[in-house]
């Protein structure tokens, strides 16, 4: 394969330094559960982490609660949402944008006050009242673009209150899981300062957060009062590690240094189960896709040339490239889900296929395609990003598509998805490869809402189209399961028959862990829960 060309490499991935994995001094009683990131630095725990879906999985559900949490107690069966800090809600019979929200009671910070109400409300002030003292622009950038939904809200009482959707949204509930609420108390204490809220922060969570070393390592301990008794955890004391750099971490596995490493690669997994180490894998709800610049001066406003570029990726080779650890991709979500539908489009590898289309779309030998796609050099969901798109400059040269890559680092490709393909910075950009989550219809889905764009959303490539924003309607004024699936089989069906994005492989999410590790169930969700690990 032709190497990756590189102009640039933002903010290098992390070095495995000796202090990163010092003995942590804490009085235990057991040895901590020490976790290997695939991010170069701790994510902000202020309530609305960085570095993407990976952030949240450790900035946000371990140190705090939403309205609505995922069960992911099961490994043979997809997660759905549960009661959080809300214990129950209903959709106003009068008013179907108003959902009522009862609260949990009872539940403290770990500071010790009291949530309730007025910390609710002041939670969401933090993020819609741009005058309220702690409205942040720099954390709500990473809130509120998962709650587009929102109008309005009020309080009750002391344990209701009600929130106003812009529209009627049966896919509203699933917003509420991307919520973290943070204690008004430790915001007070930390002199209305978010940074450092997050030196100390204080949340509801199962994991209490006992200190933080930049760049090297977050240490937890269990919060014997979560309110969910079931879900205390077993372990004491976790570490959280980052180490970006994928070999890093296996070599960090193989010491004993750590005792979990998220991301492993794949040519990794055979050896680590020959030294003993458990491998685990399931299906995910993920698709490793480039997301698509479709704006005026794009290769890819041309249906013809995203249907063409789909049409020419050998996604057999690509499984074999990742060890078994992937499925190819046919569409956002594998043809046995419930919301893949009867697409038009068949996305297979047919290079003629594809070469038809890209010379009716006025390419060939003697007119190249130019493309250039930014990427990142690691990070959750990512796989194994650089090998991978190789693969797919390999296999798109062959339909005349010459393709140059954007090396970035996890956060600033995050932070660049956020601000959208015309922000001056990105001039000149056709995609960006950022894995999607299809986990439910407000995440992966509605990146392709026209009305999404930044700052209201991540519609990176300003994606319009009539029939995805009627189909989006559909979804949204669905608010029985039955016909939120048929809502959702049309939607997928209209991204697939738009190739919408460059759809290649699904990832099974491999995770591994040394034999010392015991009752950890590894979910079918993008989050994980780690409370029922127990280090022997």
């Amino acid at each position: 394969m032709r190497p990756i060309s590189r102009r640039r490499v933002l903010a290098g991935t992390a070095a495995l330094g000796a202090s990163s994995l010092a003995p942590v001094a804490l009085a235990q009683t057991q040895p901590p559960l020490r976790i290997a990131m695939s991010l170069s630095d701790v994510p902000r725990l202020w309530a609305g982490p960085d570095a993407g879906f990976e952030g949240l999985r450790f900035g946000g559900y371990m140190a705090f609660d939403a309205l609505t949490l995922w069960d992911m107690s099961a490994r043979d069966k997809a997660s759905g949402l549960v009661p959080g800090l809300a214990e129950s809600w209903r959709v106003d019979p009068a008013d179907n944008k108003r959902w009522i929200f009862t609260l949990r009671q009872g539940v403290k910070f770990h500071d010790g006050s009291d949530f309730d109400a007025d910390a609710m409300i002041w939670n969401l002030d933090s993020i819609f009242k741009t005058d309220a003292p702690q409205f942040h622009a720099p954390r709500v950038g990473m809130i509120r673009s998962r709650l587009a939904s929102i109008a309005s809200y009020e309080k009750i009482d002391a344990r209701t209150i009600a929130i106003v959707t812009n529209e009627p949204n049966g896919m509203f509930i699933y917003e509420t899981s991307f919520l973290m609420i943070a204690s008004p108390a430790r915001w007070r204490d930390a002199g209305g300062d978010w940074q450092r809220f997050a030196e100390r922060p204080s949340g509801t969570g199962p994991y209490r957060v006992v200190n933080v070393v930049p760049r090297e390592r977050a240490e937890l301990e269990a919060n014997a009062a979560y309110w969910d008794r079931a879900r205390v955890p077993k372990t004491q004391r976790t570490v959280l590690v980052p180490i970006a750099d994928s070999n890093a971490r296996v070599a960090a596995l193989r010491s004993g240094q750590v005792d979990m490493i998220e991301t492993v690669p794949p040519d990794a997994i055979p050896s680590l189960r020959q030294a003993g180490m458990r491998v685990d894998t399931n299906v995910y709800p993920h698709v490793w896709a480039w997301r698509l610049n479709v704006q005026p001066g794009s290769p890819f406003a041309d249906l013809r040339v995203r249907k063409a570029a789909n049409l020419a990726i050998d996604r057999d080779s690509m499984v074999q490239l990742l060890g078994g650890s992937a499925q190819a991709a046919q569409g956002k979500v594998v043809p046995s889900s419930p919301w893949f539908g009867k697409p038009s489009f068949q996305i297979k590898y047919d290079v003629a296929e594809a070469r038809k289309l890209m010379t009716e779309a006025g390419y060939g030998p003697n007119r190249r395609c130019a493309t250039k796609i930014v990427i990142a050099s690691g990070g959750g969901g990512q796989m194994v990003p650089l090998p991978m798109n190789e693969l797919l400059q390999e296999n798109l040269r062959q339909i005349w598509m010459d393709v140059t890559y954007e090396i970035v680092d996890f956060g600033t490709i995050i932070a660049m998805m956020r601000e959208g393909s015309r922000n001056p910075r990105q001039q000149g950009f056709h995609g960006i490869n950022i894995a999607i989550p299809t986990i439910e219809p407000t995440v992966g889905w509605v990146i392709y809402d026209s009305a999404l764009v930044n700052p209201r959303g991540v519609n990176w490539g300003y994606y319009n189209s009539p029939a995805v924003d009627t189909a989006l309607r559909g979804i949204r004024t669905a608010f029985d399961t039955a016909a939120q699936n048929a809502a959702m089989a049309k939607l997928h069906e209209v991204l697939v028959d738009e190739a919408a994005a460059l759809f290649v492989v699904h990832d099974l999410n491999p995770r591994a862990y040394s034999a010392r590790v015991e009752g950890y169930v590894q979910a079918q969700n993008w989050f994980q829960d780690y409370t029922t690990a127990r280090m022997r």
